[in-house]
């Protein structure tokens, strides 16, 4: 009876542990697409908010350089951004990132409303363009590095962020 009994236990043994390993390997696997997919919309809504960033840039550049010459400095115009989609990359971002990539977004949108204030009453003889505009870029920046440390998997900073000549650079006095 014994050998009979044990020759029912074996299997039954061999497939308790089989179950558990298969467990025990989905729940692991499951956590690391889980990991896998929270990455790659972290990544994703930082590149949006890059990419966004840029365009507003771009959108108050051009607002500026459309400001009718019959409104006075001082005098605020209507906005001519569309903010929807810096909006949804900053909704993004707060929805999937984590706090320090957030609280970076935040300090870039504080530099962008800024700026945008700026430009909406234009700006004044003492007021330089690209001194106003390299607030942004300097959040824009402070963005990248704080992504790239959460992103990055060798997290080392960068010692530059684009290849654009510096301010004072002859090259734009040519």
């Amino acid at each position: 009876m014994s050998v009979l009994w044990s020759s029912l236990i074996a299997p039954a043994g061999a497939v308790l542990t089989t179950l558990i390993g298969v467990v025990a390997g989905s729940a692991i696997s499951r956590r690391t697409q889980d990991r896998h997919w929270v990455r790659d919309q972290v990544a994703a809504s930082c590149a949006r908010v890059l990419r966004e960033s840029s365009s507003v840039l771009i959108d108050l550049n051009e607002m500026e350089a459309g400001r009718p010459e019959a409104v006075p400095q001082g005098v605020v115009i209507p906005t001519t951004v569309d903010w929807r989609p810096w909006n949804e990359a900053l909704s993004m971002v707060n929805l999937v990132a984590d706090r320090n990539i957030a609280e970076a977004a935040h300090a870039l949108d504080e530099q962008i409303w800024r700026f945008h204030i700026k430009i909406k009453r234009g700006l004044t003889r003492e007021e330089d363009w690209s001194a106003l505009r390299s607030a942004v870029v300097s959040a824009q920046n402070h963005f990248i590095v704080v992504a790239r440390g959460r992103l990055s998997l060798a997290g080392d900073p960068l010692e530059r962020f684009s290849g654009r000549p510096a301010p004072d650079d002859p090259i734009w006095r040519s």
